[in-house]
């Protein structure tokens, strides 16, 4: 099983490697948000954490897939300058 997670780590871009730490970066500051939350209100709130999950996760996606698409579009521009040449 290491093997396989080890063999897809190396596989990956270094483009996609960053964009998957930072990912993580954000969804631990998304917990953290909502432990603060949680002990500012001393109750966990099921709907109030859902609305801001919600919210925050929607912001994530829809600023990563851009991102991802931006990067994959300069990298493959970036690329084909270099065959030409």
């Amino acid at each position: 099983m290491i093997e396989l997670h080890l063999d897809l780590k190396f596989q990956m871009k270094p483009w996609k490697k960053a964009l998957l730490f930072s990912l993580l970066f954000y969804l631990i500051i998304l917990f953290i948000f909502i432990t603060i939350i949680t002990f500012m209100l001393k109750d966990f709130n099921f709907k109030l954490v859902s609305i801001i999950s919600v919210i925050y996760l929607g912001a994530l996606f829809f600023s990563f897939r851009h991102m991802y698409r931006r990067f994959e579009e300069k990298f493959k521009a970036l690329i084909e300058d270099k065959i030409e040449e």
